[in-house]
Order: C-alpha cells, then sequence, then structure tokens
C-alpha cells in the first residue's frame, strides 16, 4: 500500500524566533492507514474511494461497541415515578 504522505518539507526548517536559531532537517508526516487517527487523516488528505471504505468499517466498528456498551444500561429495571402515583 502506497503511504500517504500529510507533509514533506525536504529543505528542513529554519527558524529565527527573537535570536534563538531552531534548525530542524527534513519533516515528513505519513499517515498509516490501519490505525484510527492515521486512517482518518489518510482519507482526508490522500482520499481515494478505498480510504473512505476503510474509515467507514472503523465508524461501524466503534458504532458496533458502542452499542453494545449501551445494551446492559437499557436492560436494567427503572425506578418508578412516584410523581405519577
Amino acid at each position: 500500500m502506497e503511504d500517504c504522505v500529510i507533509l514533506d518539507i525536504p529543505e528542513g526548517l529554519r527558524l529565527n524566533l527573537l535570536g534563538l536559531i531552531v534548525q530542524i532537517d527534513r519533516i515528513l508526516i505519513t499517515a498509516d492507514r490501519a490505525g484510527l487517527l492515521g486512517g482518518l487523516l489518510a482519507s482526508l488528505t490522500c482520499g481515494g474511494a478505498d480510504a473512505a471504505g476503510q474509515l467507514e468499517a472503523m465508524a461501524q466498528m466503534v458504532r458496533a461497541r458502542e452499542s453494545a456498551s449501551e445494551e446492559p444500561a437499557q436492560d436494567e429495571e427503572q425506578p418508578a415515578d412516584e410523581a405519577t402515583a
């Protein structure tokens, strides 16, 4: 699978912050499509139907986990409302 490059500054970066000089060599940020954040960033920046499909699959998995964790709370008995008695 091809890397999704989010940011690439091959020449590096040199900042002069009020006399404090900061120099950073090459900066390369890539997205790992297998992870949640990487998949999200890849779908937003690199796009493509494959990335969107993977993002939707992750969203469905998260929704399934959330609904599974909410089910026991719904099965518990609700206390009777004394105001209606």
